[in-house]
This record gives structure tokens, C-alpha cells and sequence, in this order.
């Protein structure tokens, strides 16, 4: 089964309702260094905002294990999935149960580094698996997701289609520990088209930079529009309170990362008769 490279999702919304995406990189679910708790209180407020939904670009998974020579220790598991043969299974059923319950609708799952190691390593499509549990699309190591917000008046069928909100996205190939990754991933997205947000992670850091576009206006004028880059962050601890206990990140020397996760607000707002719909947008820590 073919993943395409862009995931539409229709979101009717009442006039003037907001949708609110959060993008989750680097979860490490099933490490046992994982924020469990810290992510659970984030992602249950968050499944409290109206029309609220998220998605996964990337090493949702650890999946570290004993093949892996280089990252490889007893104690970097889930203390639930040690001691078991079938782990992966385990693995996957710990992190799905997580997700699950966050409450939060889920549209998209992409694999990282992680997730395509074990594809290549094991022949295991664990992106796939948590795709079908959470009951979302399953995306490519990068891609488009696009948002079409249709318009709707109370309990009304939708009015008609007002506007794209698309996201572009790729786990993440960049790092660097002052700059968290935005020169690399800079270059790459000004490749690509027609985009309002540009979200990567794989370093672990946090950020959230806004530049300005231009593109031209039918009346041989021009209008100025936002982008935002996004780097998603992470929810693994890399320095445990066991002494004894040292994670690859702290064996490399990688600086602490803060567990947070930007949020996206979009919205379709409608100027009157003369300017019409609009698409506003924003982008916070």
C-alpha cells in the first residue's frame, strides 16, 4: 500500500472558528526516559481547545534495541517492554495506548529515523501500525498536509470551500546547537510550494521563526503573506536522575532540551464583500 505525498483533511467550521494543530516530533514513547506525565497534561489541555487535532512527523518511537550496538542498553526501554520476546509488539501497543489517551484526534503519523531504521533493520512498518490504531493517514518521511477549512452556518450543512491551509513537513535532517537546526532546514522548504507552515524536528530542539513572503495580486499589485518555520521539540529526557543511567544525547554531549510543542491556530475570516475570505494564522510556544 502506497502513502501519498499529500494528506487532505476537510475541517467544517462554524464562521470565524478557529482549528488548533499540534506537531509532535520526537516522542520516544517507549523509552524509558520518556515525559510521560509532562506530555499527557500538555496534550490533555490541548484536546480541550475547540476543533483540536494533531500530527506526528517523525520518531514517535525509540525502538532502540539490542541490534543497535551503538544506542543500545538495558535501560533504555520502557520498563514494561524488558524481558519480553514479542518487544515490538509490546512496543507498539505501549505507544498507541499513550496516544490513545490524550484524547486528541490524530490526522497524520509520519516515520523519523527511528521508525525507518527498524523498517530497514527488521522489516517492521511500525508507522503503519500506529496509523491503523489511531485511526489516521499514514504519511512519508516528508510531505504536505492541507487543511480545507469549509465555511458553515450553525448546524447547517457546509456552505462551500473557503480555504487551504497547507503544512509541509519533514522529520528533520539538521542540526547544529545554536542555530537548532534552521539553516538546513531553511534550505530545504524553499524548495517547495505554496505552504503557510514548515514544521522538522530530529534535533529535539524547539523554535519557532516567521518570515515574510510575497506574491502578486491580480490587479498588477502585490500582497504580503506569513510563513512560519517550526521546529516541533521533543518529550525525552536526555539526563535522568540516576547517575548511572547515561543516554546516547548525554554521551554525546547535546545540551538539555525543553519538552514543548509549538501550537497552530488557523482560521478563515471573511472581510466583507470587498476583500472577501481570508486565511489568518499564527504559530506559539
Amino acid at each position: 500500500m502506497t502513502s501519498p505525498r499529500v494528506t487532505s483533511v476537510t475541517v467544517d467550521l462554524k464562521d470565524e472558528e478557529p482549528i488548533f494543530i499540534t506537531p509532535l516530533s520526537d516522542l520516544h514513547i517507549d523509552s524509558d526516559q520518556f515525559d510521560l506525565d509532562g506530555f499527557l497534561h500538555m496534550m490533555q489541555e490541548r484536546a480541550k481547545l475547540p476543533n483540536h487535532r494533531a500530527v506526528i512527523i517523525g520518531d514517535a518511537m525509540d525502538l532502540v534495541v539490542p541490534p543497535d550496538l551503538k544506542r543500545w542498553r538495558a535501560s533504555v526501554q520502557d520498563r514494561s517492554i524488558i524481558g519480553r520476546d514479542d518487544w515490538l509488539n509490546a512496543a507498539v501497543d505501549l505507544a498507541a495506548e499513550r496516544l490513545l489517551s490524550t484524547g486528541c484526534k490524530f490526522d497524520l503519523i509520519a516515520p523519523g529515523n527511528h521508525e525507518d531504521e527498524a523498517l530497514k533493520r527488521h522489516g517492521i512498518d511500525v508507522t503503519s501500525m500506529l496509523a491503523h490504531s489511531l485511526h489516521c493517514a499514514r504519511g512519508g518521511y516528508s510531505g504536505y498536509i492541507e487543511y480545507i477549512i469549509r465555511s458553515k452556518t450553525g448546524d447547517s450543512p457546509p456552505a462551500r470551500r473557503c480555504e487551504i491551509f497547507r503544512v509541509l513537513y519533514h522529520h528533520g535532517a539538521w542540526g547544529g546547537r545554536v542555530v537548532k537546526g534552521f539553516g538546513g532546514a531553511r534550505d530545504w522548504c524553499r524548495a517547495f510550494d505554496q505552504w503557510h507552515c514548515f514544521i522538522y524536528g530530529h534535533n529535539h530542539q524547539t523554535m519557532v521563526h516567521r518570515e515574510t513572503r510575497i506574491r502578486p495580486k491580480r490587479n498588477g499589485g502585490i500582497v504580503e503573506y506569513p510563513v512560519y518555520i517550526v521546529n516541533c521539540g521533543a518529550w525525552i529526557h536526555n539526563y535522568s536522575d540516576n547517575a548511572k543511567i547515561t543516554h546516547y544525547a548525554e554521551r554525546a554531549g547535546h545540551m538539555p532540551t525543553s519538552r514543548q510543542t509549538p501550537l497552530i491556530r488557523a482560521q478563515a475570516h471573511n472581510h466583507g464583500y470587498t476583500r472577501g475570505w481570508a486565511l489568518e494564522y499564527t504559530v506559539e510556544v
